[in-house]
């Protein structure tokens, strides 16, 4: 049978998904309308599966609206007690007295902010949907570590990928994250990153450099172009570690189509390849850092606002404390083969 059940409701659903959603926040509707299937023998809608969803992330974490209301406590709770957190958070007014809508919202953990002065030079940014009850953007920045692990850096939890909420996490990201000279920010071509990255109040212009990810370079490409086999070529351009070898992939794009070569030279050489970058992405050709991390944050982004910051808190504190027992043991294994090696 396919068809719906008018008893079959978001509550009964609900009550059946609990303990599944409790072990696993990543639990997809498409997975809950093929459970409720193989259980009842019916196929519930997508929003029918969709809001039962909603309704048992809100018995586990709490009502959507109530953690609007919560997160500034939790907010101030954070920079008492979490000292170092850098937190801005933008509201705007409503015509209710004594009442204002979130905006945006901005945080780092110190440790981030510390360990990023022993990271490569670079900074990859990134966003991605929120898709919860209430929509939103969670943009982040990450970087990578000398043991080429994932590192990462700042949140932000904004309308969209708009100018103005990227004129915000750059400006707090260059002011209390990344001040560092020579820093190399890595991103799509989003028009809004641009803009805010040439954005003078925002403090990057000057010392710093913005460079493209390849494989956004090559997805708009084939945008234009439509041709697979010239995006090989692309991609083969940007990856080259020499001006000869540039050149070469250059030319085979001229014998096949003059207007893809033309699409090509638009684009600032240092902007997108190797050959011509002076090594200040370190070999980074994507943002696939942020765009993994964003896929570890994936089950979160369900999640009502503040069990979303609480969860980025809570799974850095297991980070940091795993690579700290990897760090210790490392130095303590060096340490026994000093020793050994004196005796």
């Amino acid at each position: 049978m396919s068809q719906d059940h008018r008893r079959l409701d978001t509550d009964l659903i609900c009550s059946n998904i609990l303990p599944m959603l409790r072990d696993n926040l990543a639990l997809s509707v498409k997975f809950i309308i093929g459970h409720i299937r193989d259980k009842f023998n019916y196929t519930i809608t997508y929003r029918k599966a969709w809001n039962a969803k909603n309704k048992a992330i809100e018995q586990i974490y709490g009502n959507w609206v109530q953690s609007y209301r919560d997160l500034p406590q939790w907010l101030i709770v954070m920079e008492k007690w979490i000292p170092g957190t850098i937190i801005r958070f933008e509201t705007s007014p409503t015509p209710i007295q004594g009442q204002v809508f979130f905006e945006r919202l901005f945080w780092a953990f110190k440790p981030c902010i510390q360990g990023f002065a022993h990271c490569k030079p670079i900074v990859q940014v990134d966003g991605t949907w929120l898709y919860g009850k209430y929509k939103g953007t969670l943009l982040l920045a990450v970087a990578q570590d000398g043991n080429a692990h994932i590192f990462p850096v700042a949140f932000a939890i904004v309308e969209g990928e708009t100018k103005d909420a990227w004129n915000f996490i750059l400006k707090h990201l260059r002011e209390n994250v990344n001040p560092q000279e020579n820093i190399c920010m890595i991103s799509d071509r989003h028009a809004s990153i641009k803009s805010a990255y040439e954005n003078p109040s925002n403090g990057w212009n000057g010392t710093s450099s913005h460079v493209y990810c390849l494989r956004h370079v090559a997805h708009n490409f084939m945008r234009a172009i439509k041709n697979r086999k010239l995006r090989k070529y692309v991609v083969n351009m940007g990856y080259a570690p020499s001006e000869a070898t540039f050149l070469y992939w250059r030319h085979k794009i001229l014998r096949k189509n003059t207007a893809a070569l033309e699409w090509v030279v638009n684009l600032p050489k240092q902007k997108w390849t190797q050959a011509y970058d002076g090594g200040i992405r370190w070999g980074h050709m994507t943002s696939n850092l942020a765009e993994a991390m964003n896929s570890v944050f994936k089950d979160i982004r369900g999640l009502p606002i503040t069990a979303l910051v609480q969860a980025t808190y809570n799974r850095l504190a297991k980070l940091f404390a795993k690579r700290g027992k990897q760090s210790a043991a490392v130095l303590a294994s060096g340490q026994q083969y000093t020793e050994a090696g004196g005796n």
